[in-house]
């Protein structure tokens, strides 16, 4: 019942058209914080003053105008064994350690704005990381979708059918009836995000496969117009050899035809 209510038997499913639903985004901060079962509907709502989202969302909307990039702030969830207050950067494909305590957050505003930071050290990020939203709090379907993708995606990577990329589940991303949410970040995948992912077609998101396909909401650095008309001009060349194939039949068959009335 969950599945049809909720799930990835909803009505709703690939009802729409994705390319162009992802708004405009130039960089995307990460943050390692709590659980994802446990994080309120708006964990950057000043309701909730006093915790590190809220202190550092504060602090990148005081820099604003300064950081000149479109940003957007999400959280992710803690892994076993790490802290919380780690911040995963993209497209630059860096971390930071804030501290639980959020103590060297002007620094990392301080890089953001093109500044020199001493007191932040930027560490690489080896391997692309797939972000599901499992946020259940904020939207029942990403709350039901989200756990069962980061499931089956862990088994993709772990069999061997998927290259190696690092799971984890994040929180609102933007389009609930879009669930499954999947971004992907990281190597050879550009940012890429996608919608209405499911167990059974979540291997060719992971492959990379469905780049400018049917699942694809848009890519870091374009605009919602741009994303579309790359969404057109794929859908184009996907039908093109069709399209030659059938031309080349019907002048094969033409030219019968004209031979045969001689």
């Amino acid at each position: 019942m969950a599945d049809m209510e909720v799930g990835f038997q909803r009505s709703e499913m690939n009802s729409e058209p994705l390319a162009g639903t992802m708004k405009p985004l130039e960089k995307h901060l990460f943050l390692t914080w709590g659980l994802a079962t446990a994080w309120p509907e708006d964990p950057f709502d000043k309701t909730h003053a006093g915790t590190l989202p809220v202190d550092l969302d504060q602090a990148l909307g005081k820099a604003k105008k300064e950081i000149k990039s479109k940003l957007r702030l999400t959280l992710v969830e803690r892994e076993a064994g790490m802290e919380d207050g780690h911040v995963m950067l993209y497209p630059d494909g860096v971390q930071f350690d804030l501290g639980a305590d959020g103590a060297k957050t002007q620094e990392l505003v301080k890089y953001l704005k093109g500044e020199v930071s001493k007191g932040l050290r930027a560490r690489d990020i080896e391997d692309a990381t797939v972000f599901v939203c499992a946020h259940l709090q904020r939207d029942a379907r990403c709350g039901h979708c989200g756990p069962e993708l980061s499931k089956a995606a862990q088994s993709l990577v772990a069999t061997g059918q998927v290259p190696k990329l690092n799971i984890r589940r994040c929180s609102h991303v933007g389009g609930h009836k879009y669930a499954g949410n999947v971004i992907v970040y990281g190597g050879d995948y550009g940012g890429h995000w996608y919608g209405y992912v499911t167990p059974q077609n979540l291997r060719r998101v992971l492959q990379g496969l469905e780049v400018k396909g049917r699942l694809w909401r848009g890519q870091v650095g374009l605009t919602e117009k741009e994303a579309m008309a790359q969404r057109r001009k794929q859908v184009l060349m996907d039908y093109l050899p069709a399209a030659l194939t059938l031309a080349l039949v019907a002048g094969v068959a033409y030219t019968w035809l004209r031979d045969r009335k001689r």
